[in-house]
């Protein structure tokens, strides 16, 4: 099962994923960056506790991303657990995305 929450610190909005991101999650995710987005665009994703990533998922992230570049922002991931940097390592997503190994250390990216 999947969970999201938003919350904003500042200028700062983080995301909290947990769970499983798949085909079925994805819908649930792309809604979850969509509030997050509206609340600004320095975007935190809290991944460490994402326990699967699939490439729905990778694709709603890619979507969100570019609307938060136009918007002059941009999204940093944060907390990866090995197997999901293997996913983002091998599809090339560690090259698009700023990574931080937690929340704090990605806010200190923007």
């Amino acid at each position: 099962m999947a969970g999201f929450q938003v919350t904003k610190t500042g200028n700062v909005v983080v995301l909290k994923i947990s769970g499983e991101m798949d085909a079925h999650t994805a819908p649930q995710m792309d809604k979850a960056l969509k509030e997050a987005i509206a609340q600004g665009n320095k975007i935190v994703l809290d991944v460490s506790q994402m326990t699967y990533v699939a490439t729905a998922a990778l694709g709603v992230l890619i979507a969100n991303n570019n609307v938060v570049k136009t918007k002059g922002g941009k999204i940093v991931i944060a907390g990866m657990l090995d197997k999901i940097r293997k996913v983002f390592d091998t599809m090339g997503f560690s090259k698009v995305f700023p990574i931080a190994s937690s929340v704090d250390e990605a806010k200190n990216l923007f």
